[in-house]
């Protein structure tokens, strides 16, 4: 029986060194979005991170938000 929970254990620690999926640089909690909107004012489309957002609107630049 000891022999059995011995070779378990030996399994489970192959298993986590060798085939555990590692985590991508994508896969951290603080995660990019790559989801694409469009500015109210132009309809040019930019990614979520890189939009300025106001009153519930979203736009490209400032000069894009100072026109509308």
């Amino acid at each position: 029986m000891v022999k059995l929970f011995i070779f378990v254990g030996v399994i489970v620690v192959i298993y986590f060194i060798f085939f555990r999926k590692k985590k991508t640089e994508f896969e951290s909690s603080d995660e990019i979005s790559f989801d694409m909107i469009e500015c109210e004012k132009c309809k040019t489309f930019i990614s979520k991170n890189e939009a300025i957002s106001k009153g519930g609107k979203h736009y490209c630049s400032t000069k894009c938000l100072e026109n509308s």
